[in-house]
């Protein structure tokens, strides 16, 4: 992409992509509570409980399968209807913005007007299928669900490549979304076979249905929120860079965000896999097993970012000055900065992703403020003028102030208890 498309058209693409992003906001925190629910639903528990774990469950309780269906039931639901929400906001609302940003980027309105509303489809499908992710990292399928995510993401690559070696734009990458969603859901057809034992092909009780969806609600609504407050503290940057430095500096910031984040969700990995086996572990109250999972998932996050962000920082400069990209990283010391500020939030995070397993989330307010003021201030810096390493600098500034280590602290506090 860097070096088949024009600057102006990069910085526009990751609006796209931001604006992705922005849509998988609106999941509202249901994904993880789906995956906690099914997870304890397969764990043997009888009913779900609005907060906490509720009775404890002995290891090797028959799983409920009952409540699994049920609770699959609901998310099937709830996905259908923000899908078919999302869609018309964005159509509503999206359109105008991004007709304006292609104006003031030089880049054909039409061509951008077309990928756009390709793209809203894209998203729709892509939240339409939300619920094959939970379904499967709550019942133990961990190497089956990233099966599924690389189904998805290595042939949107793939795909992606092809259509712009072949001379595509904005307009053929969109496409090759919808295509990738949709042999991604093909894919994981097979995946999903067996969970819900001899209930997989009963149909749900609806008043059931609605039960699940109204103990999930509000955990998942306060997940929700403070999954604004992140996208707020780590992507609304790039919208205020967009507008006020350009999309050319935008899509340099978007970029260097881009392998950053990447390398920050592959060093997650190890405590999104653990997941099962720390409710297991907290059902249960083992307190040497919340410890020792808890405990290897965040020293091989810092290992595997520490490398990353090694390689990012000292070759991948060098590597897109020889490859003719169209765009650059950021500049050193504001790259070396934001790798700085991303590693201590996907710590914290990894924490906060820990202490959601007890069905408790301590973090709303703390989360909605923080990504309120990083917004304020990226939006200031932007109009002002002062560039994007104070916007880089004030988002660290804010996340130090709170969030960086109330989150750990908690965690570790709570293991000790167990």
């Amino acid at each position: 992409m860097v070096t088949r498309l024009s600057a102006p058209t990069i910085g526009i693409w990751y609006i796209f992509v931001a604006v992705q992003s922005l849509a998988m906001v609106c999941d509202f925190g249901f994904q993880p509570s789906f995956t906690r629910a099914i997870a304890l639903a397969l764990s043997g528990a009888k009913k779900l409980e609005r907060s906490g774990l509720g009775e404890v469950v002995p290891q090797g309780q028959a799983p409920n399968y009952r409540l699994a269906a049920e609770t699959v039931a609901a998310a099937h639901r709830f996905y259908r209807l923000l899908a078919i929400g999302v869609l018309v906001l964005l159509l509503a609302f999206g359109l105008p913005y991004a007709t304006t940003l292609a104006r003031a980027g030089g880049v054909p309105t039409g061509s951008v007007q077309i990928a756009w509303l390709i793209l809203c489809l894209s998203i729709a499908l892509t939240l339409a299928f939300l619920w094959i992710s939970p379904v499967l990292m709550g019942s133990g399928r961990v190497e089956q669900n990233y099966l599924f995510i690389i189904a998805n993401r290595a042939t949107f690559s793939i795909l992606g490549i092809l259509v712009l070696v072949a001379g595509g734009g904005l307009i053929a990458l969109c496409v090759t979304l919808i295509v990738t969603q949709v042999f991604a859901r093909l894919v994981a057809h097979r995946f999903l076979r067996g969970i819900l034992g001899d209930h997989a092909d009963r149909p749900a009780d609806p008043r059931a249905v609605r039960e699940v969806l109204s103990m999930i609600w509000p955990n998942a609504g306060r997940m929700g929120a403070v999954a604004i407050g992140g996208f707020l503290m780590t992507r609304f940057s790039l919208f205020a860079i967009s507008s006020f430095v350009g999309v050319v500096a935008g899509g340099a910031y978007a970029l260097s965000v881009q392998l950053l984040m990447a390398l920050c969700a592959a060093a997650q990995l190890p405590m999104q896999v653990a997941m099962p086996r720390l409710i297991a572990a907290r059902v249960a109250h083992d307190g040497p097993g919340l410890r020792r999972q808890f405990g290897g998932a965040m020293a091989l996050y810092t290992a595997i970012f520490l490398t990353g962000a090694a390689v990012i920082l000292f070759a991948v400069p060098a590597f897109l000055a020889l490859i003719g990209s169209h765009i650059a990283l950021l500049a050193p010391l504001t790259l070396a900065l934001l790798a700085v500020v991303l590693f201590l939030e996907g710590f914290h995070s990894n924490a906060a992703f820990f202490i959601t397993t007890a069905n408790n989330v301590p973090f709303l307010r703390p989360a909605l403020l923080s990504g309120i003021a990083v917004a304020i201030g990226a939006t200031l810096f932007g109009w002002s003028g002062a560039g994007i390493t104070m916007i880089v600098l004030w988002q660290g500034i804010v996340q130090l102030s709170y969030n960086n280590w109330r989150w750990p602290l908690m965690a570790w506090r709570e293991i000790a208890r167990t």
